[in-house]
């Protein structure tokens, strides 16, 4: 398969500068901006060190990976260049890329806030390998994993997931559609249809349901289809926000593979952790590296204890391969976010007896 980088897309939303972008594009859009849909709420935003967690488990669980590309919009992880100076990787190993690298050509998106959109034009960082592992900042592996955990020694990719009819989720979408339409709502984006427009672009009857791991993606079938369709590449591309009627770019290569028969499927192996499941099989899971992969979606929205017992899990279990300075931002971070919410609390009690008074 040849050499294979890894990409990781990022963001810092409590950045003011983000933060004033975001609000101007939420009013430009026509989304109210205290009314937030799935597309625009701010836990699609949030930054509590997740991307630190990421990179650890690539370094120790996939040494051949060749580099990891970071993309963000004017952005920088603060301990990002620790990894470096802590020796847990060679320098230059770890890289930076700009949503303006990524759009050139298209810089009349920019800005955007769009994760289908951003994920459509990875494909162009320079110098990417052809085949490259696609990582949400949330996601991270969970045990050893080696190229062909990813494609088959007869070079067909490896997905883990399962073959599921298009015509039950697209009627879903429609009658979302015309639901939201006459309650005058922005219709939520959603993850399994998105995965259906997909298919859906290969003509295909059945799409491939797969969950939130890294996907395997390919520079040549991305830029067959911007050549092809680019129109569709523009649709993609023009809202802020993601969209119910937006496809799932990491199901381009996916479909076009499934198409060609020239797919394996396997049982999906992930541990998913979000704020209403973290309980003791999903941190034996973390632990005990059941399961390939691992996504711990909306850390901000986690109860401080279900947060504590996720951190110190992971903590152990990336031990050697996390910067200090990162672990202590991640504890600092959480001591304030807890001060905040005790000030919080007691704010509402002292309303609260006033209000009785």
């Amino acid at each position: 398969m040849g050499a294979i980088d890894a990409v990781v897309t990022w963001v810092d939303g409590s950045n003011p500068q983000h933060i004033k972008k975001r609000r101007e594009a939420l009013l430009m859009s026509g989304h109210h901006p205290d009314r937030p849909s799935n597309g625009t709420e701010e836990t699609r935003f949030s930054n509590l060190g997740e991307i630190y967690y990421c990179i650890a488990s690539i370094l120790k669980y996939a040494p051949f990976v060749r580099y990891i590309y970071v993309v963000a919009d004017n952005q920088v992880p603060s301990h990002i260049q620790d990894f470096v100076k802590c020796g847990l990787c060679e320098a230059g190993k770890i890289r930076i890329v700009d949503h303006r690298t990524i759009f050139e050509g298209y810089e009349e998106f920019l800005p955007t806030f769009n994760s289908l959109s951003i994920e459509l034009m990875l494909w162009r960082i320079p110098g990417l390998s052809e085949a490259f592992l696609y990582f949400n900042d949330d996601v991270f592996l969970n045990a050893p994993v080696s190229p062909d955990d990813f494609m088959d020694a007869s070079g067909r990719m490896v997905v883990y997931g399962r073959p599921r009819s298009v015509w039950p989720r697209l009627l879903k979408y429609r009658l979302k559609k015309i639901k939201c339409f006459l309650k005058g709502r922005v219709p939520p984006a959603h993850f399994k249809t998105a995965q259906m427009h997909a298919a859906r672009l290969f003509n295909l009857a059945d799409y491939v349901e797969v969950g939130h791991t890294p996907h395997l993606m390919r520079r040549s079938v991305f830029r067959e289809f911007f050549e092809r369709h680019p129109q569709a590449v523009r649709r993609q591309l023009k809202p802020k926000f993601r969209t119910l009627d937006q496809f799932l770019p990491a199901g381009l290569p996916v479909h076009a593979a499934f198409r060609e028969s020239n797919v394996e499927l396997r049982r999906r192996q992930e541990v998913y952790l979000k704020p209403s499941l973290v309980g003791p099989n999903q941190l034996d899971m973390i632990r005990n590296e059941h399961g390939l992969f691992g996504c711990a979606q909306s850390l901000d929205r986690f109860k401080p204890t279900d947060l504590r017992v996720f951190r110190t899990a992971m903590a152990d279990k990336l031990a050697e391969y996390l910067p200090k300075a990162a672990l202590l931002w991640m504890e600092q971070l959480d001591r304030k976010r807890m001060s905040r919410q005790r000030d919080h609390a007691e704010a509402s009690v002292l309303l609260w007896k006033a209000d009785m008074e």
